[in-house]
């Protein structure tokens, strides 16, 4: 399926592999009906975000690019466990950017991960999708609804559930690219986008 993937994209993605680094940042954008509430509620056109775990050629996965993700889609099973999860996963992004029925965007960090920030990244990753955390749609809720915050219901940390922009904001936050007082479980896919430490986003497939 990865080959047939590259092959769609071309060459363009082929030059992405060559500049793509850990820790940079894809968004996308649908239109189904999930995607459009999500427009709505943050009033903004990015509904899903992911990060980049790894730039690494292998053998059995031509697409050097794999990301890390929370997500409501079990059509493929996790490369690390294996599984069809609901939530964290890891998937090549030519498969991802093949399968979406809208754009997707590339956002990449300013300054390159220290050694170490990227070690923790890893780690924490790698923890969480082992474990198969769950989609929390709960969170996801309160992140995007504002008028919850200002009746003084806003989200707590808590990552034994993660959603999308949830997973990213706390793997920079662990990577040390953004500070420890920015409560991940409030970050909506368009605030992540807005963060200081990634450049304007590249248009990498759609409209």
């Amino acid at each position: 399926m990865t080959d047939s993937c590259l092959k769609q994209l071309g060459d363009s993605y082929i030059d992405l592999c060559t500049q793509i680094k850990p820790g940079d940042v894809l968004a996308f954008a649908t239109c189904d009906l999930p995607a459009n509430v999500v427009k709505i509620a943050t009033q903004s056109c990015y509904v899903h975000v992911a990060i980049v775990l790894s730039v690494t050629t292998q053998a059995e996965h031509p697409d050097p690019i794999l990301i890390a993700e929370s997500h409501i889609n079990m059509s493929l099973p996790s490369e690390g466990t294996g599984k069809k999860q609901l939530g964290v996963q890891f998937q090549r992004l030519s498969q991802r950017v093949v399968s979406c029925t809208g754009s997707v965007w590339w956002a990449a960090l300013k300054k390159p991960l220290s050694k170490g920030g990227l070690d923790k990244m890893r780690s924490w990753l790698r923890d969480v999708e082992a474990k198969a955390v769950p989609y929390d749609f709960p969170q996801a809720v309160g992140a995007g609804v504002d008028i919850l915050d200002s009746a003084g219901l806003s989200n707590q940390p808590d990552f034994n559930a993660l959603f999308c922009s949830e997973l990213v904001t706390r793997a920079l936050q662990i990577a040390d690219c953004i500070d420890d007082s920015v409560n991940p479980s409030e970050q909506t896919p368009a605030d992540v986008m807005g963060f200081d430490c990634l450049q304007d986003p590249v248009l990498l497939s759609g409209d």
